[in-house]
């Protein structure tokens, strides 16, 4: 008997009507600073996030993968 074979999630941006998406092969820590990196990335070019930003957290919603950047109160 062969062990199945891992397969990759997508996480999605969080926001309504958007389309991004990453693959997401694994829960490493590797894998999940790009997909952090690579969805800040997204929020500066298609919702306009300002680059220069650094008090949005980044809310990882583990039940439906998806990324949200949220304000730290």
């Amino acid at each position: 008997m062969t062990a199945p074979k891992p397969s990759a999630k997508t996480v999605r941006c969080g926001t309504p009507d958007c389309d991004w998406g990453v693959p997401l092969p694994s829960f490493s820590e590797d894998q999940l600073s790009r997909c952090r990196r690579e969805f800040r990335e997204h929020c500066i070019k298609r919702h306009g996030l300002n680059p220069e930003d650094t008090e949005r957290i980044c809310w990882f919603n583990l039940e439906v993968l998806t990324m949200t950047l949220v304000s730290k109160r």
